[in-house]
């Protein structure tokens, strides 16, 4: 019997919103699994998929199903998945990256999440608006036993992207660590594993509500620079607050004040981690007269996303998660776009 699954599909030109459609649940294909989805995050990677911009292709694929961000169960296996070590009844998280190409420089580099030819979950094939899916077994993440299944959803985008761009960096225990944006999805599991994973002591910037400090402070920070108060002293006062600048800084936010200033307050040879990126550009004199390091983070492996996965059964970050309603998906994404969000939102997708 054909299984009823309820669908968010974008099916017009990019800024229209989401249809809620009763449609049937497809049986997986080659190599494919069919997943209840009973979670699905939301994330600023959606806005991409139902507005456009950043990684949208010009021309929207539609119909589409948006979301990458997904907790579920294999309800049925498809051909060719005997030796995926994945069985009906698993737990399974689905993320951004739905295929890769195998054959790339970055493909063979073990680097899949810069795979230039990826296809991507809720951007280019249907992701996780939805009760059921079907998705490839090869990009299915195990999902731990011992974790809240609304917690592991923001780990499977926000969170992976948070810790890879942090590991990249190799930071030294007991260093500063500047994050700039550290109160929205990404930058309050940024200063967790900061912490908690990494040994950091770790200043946040944010700003715009007296909120977001206590915000990141109950994540853990140490101290805390509101950039609007701050106002053109915020290289001084990270610098006296950090007692001599940031060893290393985490850009999350894609604003180009934040690359303005980074430098500024970077100290001698310091890291410069870009993940928030848009259309911005960094002073070069800065990195010229303190030898400093710029690089950038893009997601990270399905390896990131399992390491990742651990510290949150380890108990070492805690996501902090909004449940909102499905019918008011586009409402929530809206919200996302608004920056009017501390932590991440998830849905309930199975009832």
């Amino acid at each position: 019997m054909a299984t009823r699954n309820t669908a968010a599909v974008l099916t017009g030109p990019y800024k229209e919103p989401y249809t809620i459609r009763e449609q049937l649940a497809g049986d997986p294909g080659l190599n494919e699994a069919l997943i209840q989805i009973e979670f699905a995050g939301i994330c600023h990677g959606d806005v991409y998929s139902r507005d456009g911009g950043g990684p949208a292709p010009a021309t929207p694929v539609r119909p589409i199903v948006g979301g990458h961000e997904g907790i579920g169960k294999i309800m049925k296996l498809g051909v060719r998945t005997g030796n995926s070590n994945f069985s009906v009844g698993d737990t399974v998280g689905i993320a951004w990256r739905a295929a890769t190409c195998h054959a790339c420089d970055a493909c063979l580099a073990a680097a899949e999440n810069r795979c230039r030819k990826q296809e991507v979950t809720g951007l280019h094939r249907n992701g996780t608006f939805q009760t059921y899916v079907t998705f490839p077994v090869d990009n299915l993440i195990p999902i731990p036993s011992n974790v809240d299944r609304t917690a592991a959803c923001p780990i499977l985008c926000a969170g992976v992207t948070s810790y890879t761009a942090l590991a990249a960096m190799a930071p030294s225990p007991g260093k500063w660590c500047v994050i700039v944006g550290a109160a929205g999805g990404l930058g309050h599991l940024a200063i967790q594993f900061a912490k908690n994973c990494f040994g950091l002591k770790v200043l946040a910037i944010d700003g715009g509500n007296p909120a977001k400090e206590r915000f990141c402070r109950e994540m853990g920070c140490d101290e805390y620079v509101d950039f609007n108060l701050a106002g053109s002293s915020l290289a001084q006062r990270v610098c006296e607050l950090t007692h001599g600048g940031a060893d290393y800084v985490l850009v999350l936010a894609p604003s180009q004040a934040a690359y303005n200033a980074a430098g500024d307050y970077a100290r001698f040879r310091a890291q410069i981690m870009a993940v928030g990126v848009g259309a911005c550009s960094m002073p070069l004199r800065p990195l010229l007269q303190k030898d400093l390091t710029v690089r950038a983070s893009e997601t990270g492996t399905r390896e990131d996303i399992l390491k990742a996965l651990n510290c949150l059964a380890e108990g070492k970050v805690s996501p902090c998660v909004e449940m909102v309603d499905f019918h008011s998906l586009d409402r929530a994404i809206d919200r996302v776009t608004q920056g009017d969000v501390q932590g991440r939102l998830v849905m309930e997708m199975a009832t």
